[in-house]
């Protein structure tokens, strides 16, 4: 641990790296930084990760159908709709009649919906206490990771994982080719790396 800190290196030193610990202090990372974010962004504390996930498809793309958006976020059409109703209470969603076919509601962001910013976490220089090439490795490491993580998927379910893999790719070709036709997004969800 660097010495540029206050904190008793104690705490975060161990005479033995293993898995328990590494495991232990992503977590722990990983919540800090949703507290400190919670802190940081007060207008995001009444919104769900779903939620979230839901208001920056329709910043990317607005005026999905309900059915469209359950098939993108692989959620069942109930559980949408359960969102879909608290971000309406919220005045920060809006469904409208297709001008297509009145049956179909499309969904559609509010001005409040719109001007909802998600800032990018304060704490992002935290990565500035490593050097480029601990950066380069950190990277390399978490790649890795992810890798490591995707592949132990497909081993315990091949099936499932080709199947989501196909299904992301899709939804890729069938609502963002037009916006993203250099493939961007769908770069972002492959994992292939041995």
């Amino acid at each position: 641990m660097n010495g540029k800190n206050n904190l008793n290196k104690d705490y975060f030193e161990f005479n033995e790296v293993n898995n328990q610990l590494l495991f232990h202090k992503f977590i722990m990372i990983n919540e800090v930084l949703d507290r400190r974010n919670k802190k940081q962004n007060p207008e995001m504390k009444s919104i769900t990760k779903g939620q979230g996930r839901l208001i920056i498809l329709l910043k990317r793309k607005d005026g999905f159908s309900t059915k469209e958006l359950s098939e993108i976020l692989n959620i069942s059409v109930t559980s949408l709709n359960e969102t879909l109703n608290k971000l309406e209470q919220q005045n920060l969603i809006r469904k409208v009649p297709s001008p297509k076919d009145k049956r179909v509601l499309l969904v559609e962001l509010t001005e409040e919906g719109r001007a909802l910013e998600f800032k990018n976490h304060e704490d992002i220089d935290i990565f500035d206490t490593l050097s480029e090439e601990e950066k380069e490795n950190l990277n390399e490491y978490l790649n890795r990771l992810t890798v490591a993580l995707h592949n132990k998927f497909k081993e315990e379910n091949p099936e499932k994982y080709e199947k989501i893999v196909k299904n992301r790719k899709e939804i890729f070709e069938k609502y963002f080719k037009e916006d993203d036709p250099n493939g961007e997004w769908l770069k972002m969800m492959k994992c292939n790396k041995k």
